[in-house]
């Protein structure tokens, strides 16, 4: 089989594979299968809308390895039932999960990163406007410099404590995911009379990595990034209406702090990354 028709046959697979799993789900049968990022299903659909982001999730919890074109993705999305945000017909190259060569698996705190996504974009450097809402606005542009390399490191089940304001707060977070974002670059590029306006509640911000989990049977997603004088930025997507909630509740501080361990790594240093963004 030539490999364009087994990317296709593999999407189409995977779009049937989410129908079956959500009518079955649906009659209760084969909850409990995946990693434990996933609630199931049926909830996944109503809570996540984005399908890029479904489709991530999902492969993600189910531990599949693999390449798709953008015409997979969009297969998965009429699955799914929804359009993504993202241009992905005209923009997505291939996006790829792939095993770390045992030569290349990086330990940290005791957790080996023995997965990573490749999202490989045409062309490979292009700026989109942004498609999420931060405090009303739609703030600017989203600049990508690919490939985007994802490490991801998997952390299972963690307990997370937070005190703010004298008021202490406990979270269990079941399927605790980073996904450091060890290669190229996506940027939030504010635009100028907006980041004149809100000062330091709106920043340019360059993303280090995400971190998501489930708490309950909400999945909750968090972005870490930092400004350009290295000042520590982080928000809150609310995968059901599109907002990003920034610097909000404890469960994002908490979640934001305990996942900048992966997603900065040791020899951190803000200038170099904008330096090149300003190239």
């Amino acid at each position: 089989m030539r490999e364009g028709s087994r990317r296709r046959l593999v999407g189409l697979l995977a779009a049937a594979w989410l129908v079956a799993s959500a009518s079955a789900l649906a009659a209760g049968v084969g909850d409990g299968d995946g990693y434990g990022l996933i609630p199931d299903m049926t909830r996944l659909r109503d809570q996540v809308h984005e399908p890029f982001f479904a489709f991530f999730f999902i492969m993600t919890d189910r531990d599949s390895l693999g390449t798709w074109t953008p015409a997979d993705l969009l297969a998965f999305a009429d699955a799914w039932g929804q359009p993504s945000v993202f241009p992905l017909a005209t923009c997505l190259e291939s996006l790829a999960r792939e095993a770390v060569p045992a030569g290349e698996v990086e330990r940290r705190r005791g957790v080996d990163c023995a997965r990573r996504w490749v999202i490989r974009l045409q062309p490979p450097r292009l700026d989109l406007p942004m498609p999420y809402s931060i405090l009303g606005y739609r703030p600017g542009t989203l600049s990508f410099d690919g490939p985007l390399v994802l490490r991801e490191w998997r952390l299972g089940e963690r307990e997370l404590n937070l005190t703010v304001d004298d008021q202490d707060y406990e979270f269990t977070i079941s399927g605790m995911t980073i996904f450091q974002l060890a290669a190229g670059w996506i940027i939030l590029d504010v635009d100028a009379w907006l980041d004149s306006l809100l000062g330091k509640n709106l920043d340019d911000a360059a993303t280090e990595g995400f971190i998501v989990g489930r708490v309950g049977a909400d999945v909750v997603g968090v972005g870490n990034s930092f400004g350009r004088t290295g000042r520590r930025i982080f928000g809150e997507l609310d995968f059901r209406t599109g907002k990003v909630e920034n610097n909000g509740r404890p469960l994002s501080l908490a979640m934001s702090r305990y996942g900048r361990t992966w997603t900065r790594p040791p020899d951190f240093d803000h200038r170099v990354l904008w330096d090149a963004f300003q190239r």
